[in-house]
């Protein structure tokens, strides 16, 4: 580790707290406006080992809803909701393929949450009123 990275790391510690304040804040203001929403599975709060600290905050579409991620992400972009899907399965990621990794093997749970799930805004950087703006957005598309 250089000096600069150690300097960052520390620096970084020295706000943790404030950071994962403000992102479970963000993940239940997000959580209790998407909770009525159908065909949304949520992230958990916690689970009997973890509370969530909603380092991101990932959607995923149940089958009710008959788009995938790609076409969800799109119409948010169109009003100005910037999000990415979700990590691209091992056995589809193109360079591991082209050295003849995952031949013929499927992962079915990664594969259904690749085509199915996507993160909504969550940056440390985001103001209310930006978090208020993509709460009504998908709520709009998702009603």
């Amino acid at each position: 580790m250089t000096n600069m990275q150690a300097a960052l790391g520390l620096a970084q510690l020295e706000v943790l707290d404030a950071s994962i304040k403000k992102k479970r804040e963000m993940g239940a203001l997000y959580t209790e406006h998407f909770k009525d929403l159908k065909g949304l599975q949520l992230p958990q709060t916690k689970t009997e080992y973890a509370d969530n600290i909603y380092w991101v905050y990932g959607i995923v579409l149940d089958d009710c809803i008959n788009y995938g991620a790609k076409e969800a992400i799109n119409k948010l972009n169109q009003k100005s909701i910037g999000c990415r899907p979700f990590f691209c399965p091992m056995n589809q990621q193109p360079f591991l393929k082209g050295l003849g990794l995952f031949q013929g093997e499927e992962f079915k749970v990664s594969e259904l949450l690749y085509q199915r799930g996507f993160y909504i805004p969550s940056g440390l950087g985001l103001k209310k009123e930006d978090i208020y703006h993509v709460i009504e957005v998908v709520r709009g598309i998702f009603k």
